[in-house]
């Protein structure tokens, strides 16, 4: 039966309680679930803070800080290309100014153009408010997340690589830490010749940065009721990466065709198309999962799309050389948890909702969010008190609604419901 595949998943299954006898646990001061730039920034941002604090890194053990990654490196499960506004950047690397130069990018956007398309024709438009990128960074955000690991590492970050989060660890209403998978099993579950058997890792603050659609992340806000007013929504973004003949000078957006308009069918979406240096691009095409047509494919309107004579011009004597492709939350403003935090558990990022549809952006408010949730544990603990405690990590929450990340996705909050 077609409605078996994928199995039905219940969101308890991802909470245990820990099995491990105590003196087999993993035990880690904050643990981190996700290197990506939202989890990596917490972890920079933490170990910033314990440079200045040596008495509280002693009392967090061996291993202050720790990242689970289940990729094999920081950066693997990253989609390189994206326009990112350098504000958290600059936040996280302020007393380190050498670091923020060192952070790699193509350059500044000093170019831009959003045109609207009809299968024939391409209408160039000045760029709304909301897609004005003039300043930002372009990136790759494969590399973005490999330097800001070398970072958090150099500043004591245990990085723990081909690691999967597997289970939420609950114990007393409280956040204890995660079940880390077994690891080296073949496809079958058989057990092979490096076969580990997973282990819990315990921590007093418990971080999860695991971006779009995280399992941990979704068993948490329904454990803890931490359910928006509305519910959350996603997009497909299909992207390559094409090494190309002539540079591509500035950004571009579109929207219109190949979408179909009529609101029957249900498409909301756009394109981009974004420089890599002198000689790649990243060109890509992002739609809401929210369609209609049974046979409609994200993957088949970006072939589609490639034939518009607007973009044959670009990758005219052109080669592929990537692909890649994401689900990205769009649900904004209404769908965002009713808490970012409960007893010893922050969220951050993407997971968390922070994604601004109208922009395109999300990258800095994820590490902004991190560098936030790095400090309102840094405090708890700092203060001795325990992070469990019902109450003791609210101070992220407030920092957070108080912030230019929640200011933004109000200020936009009903964009993306105008479309359903």
């Amino acid at each position: 039966v077609p409605a078996d595949y994928p199995p039905p998943f219940s969101t308890a299954e991802a909470i245990a309680a820990p099995t491990d006898q105590v003196d087999e646990r993993i035990e880690v001061g904050v643990l981190i679930v996700g290197a990506g730039p939202a989890g990596l920034a917490c972890a920079i941002r933490l170990g910033q803070l314990l440079e200045g604090s040596p008495e509280t890194a002693e009392r967090l053990g061996d291993v202050p800080v720790a990242v689970v990654e289940k990729g094999k490196q920081p950066g693997s499960h990253l989609l390189s290309g994206a326009v990112v506004n350098p504000r958290a950047l600059r936040r996280l690397f302020k007393d380190r100014p050498e670091q923020l130069e060192q952070v790699p990018s193509y350059g500044d956007v000093h170019g831009e153009a959003v045109y609207v398309l009809t299968k024939g024709t391409s209408s160039r438009i000045p760029p709304p408010p909301t897609m004005r990128n003039h300043g930002n960074l372009l990136v790759s955000v494969a590399q973005l997340g490999r330097f800001l690991a070398e970072q958090a590492e150099s500043i004591g970050a245990a990085i723990l690589p081909e690691t999967d989060a597997q289970k939420l660890l609950v114990a007393d209403g409280r956040v204890q830490g995660i079940r880390a998978g077994d690891k080296g099993r073949g496809r079958e579950g058989q057990q092979l010749g490096n076969f580990e058997p997973g282990s819990d890792i315990v921590a007093r603050v418990t971080v999860l940065a695991e971006g779009t659609q995280g399992h941990l992340t979704g068993a948490a806000i329904s454990r803890f009721g931490l359910e928006g007013s509305d519910p959350q929504v996603w997009a497909l973004g299909v992207k390559e990466v094409w090494k190309v003949e002539k540079p591509l000078g500035h950004i571009v957006h579109t929207m219109g065709w190949p979408l179909r308009k009529r609101a029957r069918y249900g498409e909301f979406g756009g394109s981009f198309i974004y420089p890599m240096g002198d000689d790649h691009v990243s060109i890509g095409f992002v739609a809401g999962l929210e369609y209609r047509d049974v046979e409609f494919s994200v993957h088949d309107v970006l072939q589609e799309f490639k034939t518009h004579r607007l973009v044959r011009k670009i990758l005219r004597g052109a080669e592929r050389v990537g692909w890649g492709a994401k689900t990205i939350t769009e649900g904004g403003f209404h769908a965002l948890p009713k808490r970012f935090n409960a007893p010893g558990l922050l969220l951050v990022g993407e997971g968390a909702g922070l994604v601004n549809v109208p922009t395109l952006k999300g990258i800095h408010y994820g590490i902004e969010s991190g560098v936030m949730a790095a400090e309102a544990a840094f405090r708890a603990l700092q203060r001795g008190e325990s992070p469990s405690r019902v109450g003791a990590l609210d101070s992220y929450d407030e920092e957070l609604r108080a912030s230019y990340v929640l200011k933004d996705l109000r200020e936009v909050r009903n964009m993306r419901q105008v479309f359903d």
